[in-house]
């Protein structure tokens, strides 16, 4: 199935129709609108005529692509269109649906339109939500692998590309000069550097929204917390679905929970609260995202730190038993019981000196040997708040902490010199002393 094919005030838009109409999606995207075809057709046979957009300056639209800026009005004009067809009284009903940076177009949109009628919902996976929350974590530590290579891609041009960030690139000093050493260059770049992330703001507009979210991410995704805040503060009936995946969201089931979600929101029985899988016997389900935590104690110790030869960052399907091994960083066991453990684990790191970055990695060593990245964390200060978690620990399983000075390329390395780890050039080796280490542990 094809779809019928319009241009909306310069933007490329299919429209697939369902036969036996029951709502309308609406899909904005960067990455193709033709790719998303196959996708809309199985929406269509399930009952949702679904309405997918090139955003502006990517693909069939006109105009010039600038990530995160102008999307609610695009979006709201976008929404006047379909309002205003025939076919729309049929089933009028509007689901806004994004993954990434879709999911970015889907709120914005919903900001924008939040006084207009029939919209029934919003559905987000993994949602990129701005150019600062997508640039920084919430302890401002910079996403360089994950930035280059989104923008190495898709920024700054018509196409997507098939380029990718060599790890020479990733080497680069200054981090500043990125932009122009990457082929093609990357004339944005320094405005992805200089990029702050809008919580307040985005807590209180979402806030302001009413109708149903449906939002799905993982805690191997970059954008786990942010998942898991857009869905706690979100103003309407509200459900969440973490699991152990990545940014693919891979084998996660994400549509059949979405059609199954849709269904209830049309039948005005919306779900709320939050399902979280791979744990045993079935996903776990709770209400609010934990707060309760129990603090505990470690001692502390001194490392060298080379940011030529920075600590390494993992994936968290890697085996990091050799990390523990290494001279530049502290590993402290953490004394903890078997069970489910989710929520947000935060490490303060007692060193005397506020003007260094500190990360911190949670593993477990499991029963077959194999040593897990449970979650990790990089804050440009003393305070690191780790990733969304949502574990089991088994009985004889054990928990450790290691503290280090970088997590390379994942983050931007701490140069160990006056200059500003984004635009200086000169890196130091540096002994880090740490008096002592506070975890606080979700309960």
């Amino acid at each position: 199935m094809t779809g019928r094919e319009y241009m909306i005030g310069g933007l490329r838009t299919f429209v697939v129709k369902a036969r036996s109409p029951r709502a309308v999606l609406s899909i904005r995207t960067p990455y193709n609108s033709e790719a998303h075809l196959a996708e809309a057709a199985g929406w269509a046979a399930r009952g949702f005529t679904t309405v997918v957009q090139d955003v502006r300056g990517r693909y069939g639209s006109t105009g010039s692509f600038h990530p995160y800026h102008g999307e609610g009005a695009d979006g709201l004009a976008c929404i006047e269109w379909i309002t205003a067809q025939a076919w729309w009284s049929q089933a009028p009903f509007l689901f806004l649906y994004g993954t990434s940076y879709g999911a970015h177009c889907a709120t914005e949109t919903a900001l924008a339109a939040a006084e207009v009628e029939g919209i029934a919902g919003v559905s987000v996976v993994v949602p990129a939500l701005g150019m600062g929350e997508t640039a920084r974590n919430r302890d401002r530590a910079f996403y360089l692998q994950s930035r280059l290579g989104w923008w190495c891609e898709h920024g700054d041009a018509a196409h997507s590309r098939e380029s990718s960030a060599s790890a020479d690139l990733l080497e680069t000093l200054p981090v500043s000069d990125i932009g122009g050493s990457s082929s093609p260059p990357i004339p944005s770049w320094l405005s992805v550097l200089e990029a702050g992330r809008s919580d307040a703001e985005r807590r209180n507009h979402a806030a302001a929204l009413h109708c149903p979210l449906l939002a799905q991410g993982g805690t191997a995704d970059w954008f786990g917390q942010d998942t898991v805040d857009l869905w706690s503060s979100w103003g309407g009936p509200s459900a969440l679905a973490l699991g152990p995946w990545d940014h693919s969201m891979r084998g996660s089931g994400r549509a059949e929970r979405m059609s199954a979600w849709l269904g209830a929101a049309l039948d005005g029985r919306p779900w709320t609260g939050a399902q979280l899988y791979g744990h045993p016997g079935g996903p776990l389900r709770l209400e609010t995202w934990p707060t309760a935590r129990a603090t505990i104690e470690l001692p502390g110790g001194s490392f060298v730190a080379d940011p030529l030869q920075p600590f390494p960052s993992c994936t968290p399907s890697t085996d990091v038993r050799g990390l523990a091994t290494r001279s530049d960083c502290l590993a402290r066991p953490v004394p903890w019981r078997a069970g489910a453990v989710v929520g947000t684990p935060v490490v303060r790191v007692d060193s005397g000196d506020c003007d260094r970055h500190w990360g911190a990695i949670l593993v477990v060593h499991r029963r077959g040997g194999e040593v897990e990245q449970l979650t990790h964390g990089m804050s440009l200060d003393s305070v690191v708040h780790l990733a969304p978690l949502s574990t089991h620990i088994h009985e004889g399983e054990e928990l450790t902490l290691m503290i280090s000075a970088h997590a390379f390329p994942r983050y931007a390395r701490d140069l160990h010199t006056d200059d500003d780890h984004l635009y200086g050039t000169r890196a130091v080796p540096m002994q880090r002393t740490v008096r002592g280490i506070e975890l606080e542990m979700p309960v």
